[in-house]
């Protein structure tokens, strides 16, 4: 037997302020998103906005979370057609590289616009944008393990060394890009990339 889960009304306007807020964050940071703005946005009053939620901040980190799964959910998309290792490991290249300019929640990479914010000033997301960072980077390395393991990749190569490498530099061309608003650093990255990534195929 299926059973279907309905949101409660309130669960699904806190649903729905986070979503809305979301791209808002993203583009602007915490500062930058007052909240008159939030109230706009939302359509709500201070006292309805902060019925849902205790403050500003814990509005900040569930929108954070939220733009996260959108980006994860795109991602697992792309890797759950493909059939190897490699196949899943360039798909994740290919879709950052697709979205740079298009990210998945308006305004970026979450993650990137996130930490900066937490390395400056921002110091109470800076555990949540940590753990976020090494899921990525353990996912790319699981998959480079897992390649690993069916002969698809070299025995001797430090998967999350590799990991860190293609992650960090897809990161640095987000940036590059972004602010350039050209895709031209993407698309030297992502060759860079796929280069290393052939380097280390059996």
């Amino acid at each position: 037997m299926v059973y279907f889960y309905t949101m409660k009304k309130g669960e699904r306007t806190r649903q729905d302020i986070i979503e809305t807020t979301a791209p808002l964050f993203n583009s602007r940071g915490f500062d930058g998103t007052s909240l008159s703005v939030l109230c706009e946005a939302t359509g709500l009053t201070k006292g309805a906005l902060y019925g849902n939620f205790s403050g500003k901040e814990e509005l900040y980190k569930a929108s954070f979370q939220y733009a996260m799964s959108k980006v994860r959910s795109g991602i697992r998309k792309e890797v759950d057609m493909c059939i190897t290792n490699k196949e899943k490991l360039l798909a994740v290249v290919d879709f950052f590289a697709r979205h740079v300019l298009d990210p998945p929640v308006k305004g970026g990479c979450p993650l990137l616009n996130t930490a900066i914010e937490a390395d400056d000033h921002h110091k109470s997301m800076k555990k949540l944008v940590a753990v976020e960072l090494e899921l990525t980077i353990l996912f790319l390395a699981q998959l480079i393990e897992n390649g690993k393991k069916v002969g698809e990749f070299l025995k001797n190569i430090k998967s999350r060394d590799v990991a860190l490498a293609v992650f960090c530099s897809i990161e640095g061309a987000i940036m590059f890009s972004r602010v350039s608003s050209s895709e031209e650093a993407m698309n030297v990255a992502v060759k860079n990339i796929k280069s290393q990534i052939s380097s280390i195929c059996i």
